[in-house]
């Protein structure tokens, strides 16, 4: 009798690999975590390194505020009487042209009014204007239209005059610098935007320039002197109070403009 064959039971290759690396038990090694550091520090360092990119990002400029607008307002309170020059001046318009415009602020010339010496500025400027025409030539034709284009000329300065710093009226003196409009501000021809235009004063040198025009030398006890930007336009300046160790820029400028005048309501006797 042939002996009989022992075979020996499969063992399961899973079983035993799991047995023989003693998977399970508190004497077996622990597996190397080091792929997984690894990849989070590189997870880290990718996220500090965006982090200090957008800290190193460079901030948008300011951008300077612009003019808002069309605005429209009545140039008088109420009707304003003047005489012109037909039959020796005895004949006269009786008018409230409309003036369009735009500013930083639509309130600014509602504001206006507070300036003690803005009616009557208004109203004398205005009647000199009116008393140099004939009535053809106010409202005759093409004539009207240059006539509205004079009234604007004329009065867009008185609307919007140049402010020397963050003043509350036009001729109040900067508190910082100590400047201040001069004696010929109605004469000033520089108009150029507020937020636009910067004044660099060095009053221990005795300079100061608009922008980048001309530099301009000045004693210290001028009450009227001529600045000039790189344009040529003039804005006249009373230095006499200036602080005497101020170096710095003042923002200089007006707050709006007149874009035209309507001739809307008038009377002409």
């Amino acid at each position: 009798m042939a002996d009989a064959t022992t075979e020996e039971p499969e063992v399961d290759p899973e079983l035993e690999s799991a047995e023989g690396s003693g998977e399970g038990s508190e004497d077996a090694p622990k597996k190397d975590k080091g792929p997984i550091k690894l990849l989070g520090g590189v997870i880290g360092l990718i996220a500090a390194g965006g982090a200090l990119a957008f800290m190193a990002l460079p901030s948008k400029p300011e951008v300077a505020p612009k003019f808002t607008g069309p605005f429209h307002h009545q140039l008088f309170e109420e009707q304003f009487i003047s005489n012109v020059k037909d039959n020796n001046f005895t004949r006269f318009i009786k008018t409230n042209p409309q003036v369009e415009y735009f500013a930083y602020d639509e309130a600014y010339i509602k504001n206006r009014v507070t300036d003690p010496g803005y009616t009557a500025l208004l109203q004398h400027v205005f009647g000199g204007l009116a008393s140099r025409q004939n009535l053809d030539e106010i409202y005759g034709g093409t004539m009207r239209d240059q006539f509205a284009e004079e009234i604007r000329l004329s009065v867009n300065s008185i609307l919007f005059p140049v402010h020397i710093g963050e003043t509350s009226l036009p001729l109040d003196t900067d508190g910082e610098s100590g400047l201040r409009p001069g004696n010929s501000y109605r004469h000033t021809t520089f108009s150029g935007r507020f937020e636009d235009h910067l004044l660099k004063v060095d009053a221990k040198a005795k300079t100061m320039q608009i922008d980048e025009g001309p530099q301009t030398t000045f004693i210290g006890n001028e009450e009227d002197l001529p600045v000039m930007d790189v344009t040529g336009e003039v804005l006249y300046l009373d230095v006499s109070n200036l602080n005497s160790g101020f170096v710095g820029e003042v923002q200089i400028g007006a707050h709006g403009r007149i874009r035209q005048v309507f001739l809307s309501s008038h009377i002409a006797q």
